[in-house]
């Protein structure tokens, strides 16, 4: 009995971890773009940090949040578009890489592993919008379509950065 109540609370965390409900913070981390460059997201920043993730169904989703936040914040905030791809088998990577360099201009960093987005979360089939203070701290995570409620709170945490 002592040995069971040892070990629950563990594996609760570990649970509440491995699927990253429980993370406040985001990791620094770094992944290679559609194009083979090598970008680091880090932290602490000296600019509030939007990260757009997708997936194949998810990415239709994208340009709802994408847009308006570009539109508003274009010069003020660090936006990374992130292609979960955890179930993308290898010898497919090249094709995927492909079609998203003729997709968009954009640079869209390769979540191969799906290991940045499953440590933050990720829901598949839906978009994932994640604003993140300066200081890494996550403010505000929202999933699937944007909607205009949705889009003025992400507005509102953003503007509260930048004051």
């Amino acid at each position: 009995m002592n040995q069971l109540a040892l070990v629950l609370p563990l594996l609760t965390i570990f649970a509440f971890t491995a699927t990253g409900h429980a993370q406040t913070t985001v990791t620094n981390f770094g992944l290679k773009d559609q194009n083979d460059k090598y970008v680091e997201v880090n932290f602490p920043s000296d600019r509030p940090v939007v990260l757009i993730f997708g997936d194949r169904k998810g990415a239709g989703q994208i340009d709802g949040w994408s847009q308006p936040i570009y539109k508003k914040y274009e010069d003020k905030v660090y936006v990374f578009g992130i292609a979960s791809l955890g179930g993308v088998p290898s010898y497919a990577r090249g094709l995927v890489r492909r079609l998203i360099k003729r997709q968009t201009s954009y640079s869209v960093l390769m979540d191969w592993g799906g290991k940045a987005a499953n440590s933050l979360g990720y829901q598949k089939d839906k978009a994932m919008i994640i604003v993140v203070g300066k200081n890494g701290t996550i403010l505000s995570t929202k999933y699937g379509a944007a909607t205009e409620p949705e889009i003025n709170e992400i507005a509102a945490e953003i503007d509260k950065q930048l004051k």
